[in-house]
């Protein structure tokens, strides 16, 4: 559960950060890709868990 939480943060931050103003803080389609596909596989762990 802590996995899946952890995860989501870091995409929710990346996601926002995408269109950032500034500079340094704006991510790469890839690193949202990436963050998402973390986040995808810590939620099918978990449904599996519970299963």
């Amino acid at each position: 559960m802590h996995g899946v939480l952890n995860r989501f943060d870091a995409y929710a931050r990346i996601r926002g950060g995408r269109d950032s103003i500034f500079q340094s803080s704006r991510t790469t389609p890839q690193q949202e890709q990436r963050a998402f596909d973390d986040l995808a596989q810590a939620i099918t762990r978990l449904r599996n868990t519970l299963e």
